[in-house]
This record gives C-alpha cells, structure tokens and sequence, in this order.
C-alpha cells in the first residue's frame, strides 16, 4: 500500500475526539462525546452504571476485612461490622474519584470506562495480611500471641490496614510514573489486532468464575430471571423500544430484586438466595446514615519495603488489563482505537486513583471494570458524560451516604452473578471482532492467538500455592521478585498479553497480515 493511500493514525486526543464524534455510527445510540438532552435519563443512566459495578466492587472490602477479622481474631461482632461498613464506604468514595480522574481527558484517557476495586491487588493484600509475625514484630512485639493480647481488636485492624495502605500508597508511584512519563504508551505501537484480540477475549473468558463466586450455583433460578430479564428486555422489547433497551440492565436488577424481597418477607426465599435485610436493620440500629471521607482513618500509613515490592506484581497486572480494557471500549462505543497519550493518562489516573485511595485508607487499588465496558454493548451507551454522572453517583451516594450502600448490600449475590453472565461474554465477543482487523487465514496468526488464548487459560492454573511456596523460598530474599512472577502468571490476561506482543513482534509479517493497516485500527 503506498504512503498516499496508507490511512492517517491518529496521535493526539483532539484527533481522536473529532473521529469519535464524526464516524460513522452502526448501532451505538450515546457515543463518547454524546450527552442526553434529559438530566433525569441522564442520571438513571449513570444509576445504571454504579448498580453494574456494585457486586464486584463490594466483594474486594469483604474479602479483605473477613481475612483480617479471621487472621487478627476480631471477635466483637459490632467491631466487626464497623469496619466491614467503613471499609466498602471507603472503596466507593475513592472508585468514584478515580472514574472521576479517568474520565477527564487532561488527568485520564477519557475513555467512558468505569473504575473500581481491583482482584488483582488481592493477592498481596493477602500476603501482608497473613505477615502476622513480620507486622507484629514491626509494632515491637516478640511474638504474634504478644502482640493479640496486648491491643485492642479496633487497634489491631487499624494498624494491619496502615500497613496494607502503606504498600498500595508507595507502590502507586509506579503506576503514576510509568503511566504519566509515557513509557507504558509507548507500548501500544508494538501492539496490534493479534496481540491485544487475545488479551481482551482472555478479559472476558477469565472471569467465568465470577458467577459462581456470587453464589449463582445455589440460587440458579436468581441468576436464570435476570439473563432471561435482560434478553426480554434489551433484545426483544429493547429492538422497538430504545429507552428500554438502554435501560434494560436497570429494569432487570430492579424487577427481580423487588421479586425475590416479596419472597424473602413472605418467608418463601430462604437465605442465600433471600433479600439481606440484616444491614438496613443494622444501619436503624446504629444510627449510621453517613459517613463523610476521612484522610487516614486508620492512622498514617507504615511502609515496610517488602510489602510495597511485592504490591508491585498487581500494579503490573492491572496495567496490562487495562490496556485492554481501553481498546475494547473504545471497540464497542464505535470509537479510533486510543492513543498512546490517552493509554499513559489512563494509567497514571489509575495509579493517581489507587494513591489517593490509600490515603483514604482503602483495602485494595483501583483499575478499569470489565463489567462497565461490557455493558455498552447491551445498553448501546457510551457517553462520557453520562460515566461522569456515573462516577458522581458512585462517589456521593455509595461513598458517603451509608444508607444507599446497606441498601445495596441487600441485594442477593446471585442476582448479581446473572448479570455478570450476561456482560462478561460481551467483553470476549470484543475481542474476537478485534482480531477480524488481521488475516486470521495466517497460520502464523492461528499461532499466535490460539498459544496466547490457551496459555492464559492454562497457566494460571498452573501456579498453585505449591509452586508459590516452591519459588518463593527459591529467591530466598528477593521473595518479591517471585510475589510478581506469581501475581502475573495467575493474571490469565496478563499471560497471554505478553506472549502475544513478544510473538507478534519478534514473528516475521506483513503489516496487513498484522492487521496494521486496517482503516479501523490505523484511525
């Protein structure tokens, strides 16, 4: 193809936004640089958006509050319930900041991507939380038996969360340098249709486990009404009525949730398929209606190098999901594929967000949510604006106002899980269209997808905690280099992203075969 014919690639974020807003449109209803006439559906929009990333995000402060609970021995129930609810308050405050920072082309991407609680962060957040000896010992105690008996149970989870704050507020530099400096943009000129096509369907295949984790395999008849909901409404009723179909996750979560609360009262639904009523009851009982943002409210974060190194595999990790994640919105809202500025603003908002979190005293970093970007295929929404809304709602209402969130907590996980069902194939229909830019009648292609695709799936079940153990006490004293080699390997995403940019790169091919000069991806 000669250079007069070869299509222009867009470098700068004015280029991209022009395109983004004069391209064609095939089915996308709100693009990104779109805004509702209506406030009221512009705000149940972003409603919309803060229920998607409800269940995930609440699932982060609960898993790490039940480890400290279980592991530092909170006995006093009340103790315990307290920082369970600071903790998830926390989480949404400083989500909503970071959708906030992303969302804002001069701090973030600008892409409509919303941001939450990273799981890739759980496994080193595990691991300073199961350092009971190393943490006592740091506090100047001589054993862990000391160090339970002579603090207090509201003490004992401060002083842990100082340290897993300290690790996520000192490794955020990483994030924040690498993204902000441009390095990590540089990658995306190494990255093509065959490289990123894999990383992005490995984004939706990985998480099949999500459903079960919310408990859909007990209560398969929840998670059944509200993918058959969804179907109803986003593909039957939704293709002569618009405002339903970009309604149509809202409706299905509301309708359902308000089924099973009839059930759940009359005593048919039991537990754990019933409505939650214990945290609207606990919240009357306490009195805890709001909970304003406090910097620090476990104490000044304590920093011990070893814990922020080992934090550093999750940043890692989250990183190359989200260099994903940003190509498989902008696939989805009809949008260029984004820049390499607009992939070092994004991250550096993520690592920026995950800072600021910490100093919040959140239990877990923040990237981008999967669960968001697939909902613009079924709702047909991707207006900025409307995310922005969004990342409001979810800072003020689940971040400060307590009430809304013991509402939320309410709903029955496997509702939650029928969703997921229904989104999280989106995110894996992406990124198969993705690779239609290349020639997959290439072998070398075929190669390289189907090596990057099995891997992803293969490898992380490989890393047992065996293995861990194993190459863990290998490094001897550099154990943080083996937390990240760990932390990566049981990242499906994170493997087969790698595998597929080095083969790409290092494979000999042609720029079309690569998919290089495809008008959809040179734009």
């Amino acid at each position: 193809m000669g250079e007069a014919h070869r299509p222009r690639r867009v470098t700068t974020f004015e280029e991209w936004r022009e395109l983004a807003r004069t391209g064609p449109r095939r089915w996308i209803i709100y693009g990104v640089e779109d805004k509702p006439d209506n406030i009221v559906l512009s705000v149940l929009l972003g409603l919309q958006q803060y229920l998607i990333m409800f269940g995930a995000t609440v699932a982060v402060p609960f898993i790490v509050s039940g480890w400290i609970i279980s592991t530092y021995q909170i006995t006093d129930p009340e103790v315990a319930s307290l920082f369970r609810a600071n903790l998830i308050t926390i989480t949404f405050f400083a989500a909503g900041i970071t959708t906030l920072l992303q969302l804002w082309p001069k701090t973030g991407s600008g892409l409509p991507i919303i941001q939450g609680s990273s799981f890739s962060f759980l496994g080193p957040v595990y691991s300073i939380i199961a350092s009971t000896l190393i943490i006592a010992q740091a506090e100047g105690y001589s054993s862990f038996e000391e160090f339970i008996a002579a603090t207090d149970e509201w003490t004992r989870i401060s002083i842990v969360m100082q340290y897993v704050t300290g690790a996520i507020l000192a490794a955020s530099f990483f994030e924040i340098i690498l993204g902000y400096s441009g390095i990590m943009g540089k990658i995306k000129r190494y990255i093509t249709p065959v490289s990123i096509g894999p990383t992005v369907t490995l984004i939706g295949l990985t998480l099949f486990r999500a459903p079960a984790a919310m408990g859909v395999q007990y209560c398969a008849w929840e998670a059944f009404l509200v993918v058959l909901m969804i179907v109803i409404l986003n593909q039957i009723i939704g293709k002569k009525f618009i405002r339903v179909q970009i309604f149509s996750i809202l409706m299905s979560i509301i309708i359902v949730w308000a089924f099973v609360a009839i059930l759940t009262a009359a005593g048919i639904v039991q537990p754990p398929c019933a409505v939650k009523f214990e945290p609207l009851r606990d919240m009357v009982e306490r009195g805890y209606y709001v909970r304003p943002p406090i910097p620090f409210p476990w104490g000044i974060p304590k920093i011990l190098p070893a814990f922020a190194l080992g934090m550093l595999a999750a940043y890692l990790a989250s990183m190359v999901e989200s260099i994903g994640d940003y190509h498989s919105v902008a696939r989805l809202a009809e949008a260029p594929p984004p820049t390499e500025g607009m992939i070092s603003k994004g991250l550096g908002a993520e690592g920026l967000g995950c800072l600021i979190g910490a100093i919040f005293g959140a239990g877990g970093g923040f990237t981008s949510y999967s669960e968001n970007i697939g909902s613009i295929g079924l709702t047909r929404v991707a207006s900025r604006y409307v995310f922005q809304l969004g990342g409001i709602i979810i800072l003020v209402i689940g971040g400060i106002i307590y009430a809304w969130g013991a509402l939320m907590a309410s709903m029955p996980d496997p509702l939650v899980g029928g969703m997921y069902i229904a989104v999280f194939g989106m995110i894996a229909a992406v990124g198969i269209s993705l690779l239609m830019l290349s020639d997959m009648k290439s072998p070398r292609n075929i190669f390289i997808v189907g090596l990057s695709l099995f891997a992803g799936m293969a490898v992380p079940e490989l890393v047992t905690d065996e293995v861990a153990a194993a190459m863990r006490a290998a490094f001897g004293g550099l154990a943080w280099v083996a937390d990240i080699i760990i932390i990566i390997g049981r990242t499906g995403m994170a493997v087969g992203a790698i595998i597929g940019i080095i083969l790409d790169n290092i494979l000999p091919a042609t720029p079309e075969e690569r998919g290089l000069t495809h008008p959809e991806w040179t734009l």
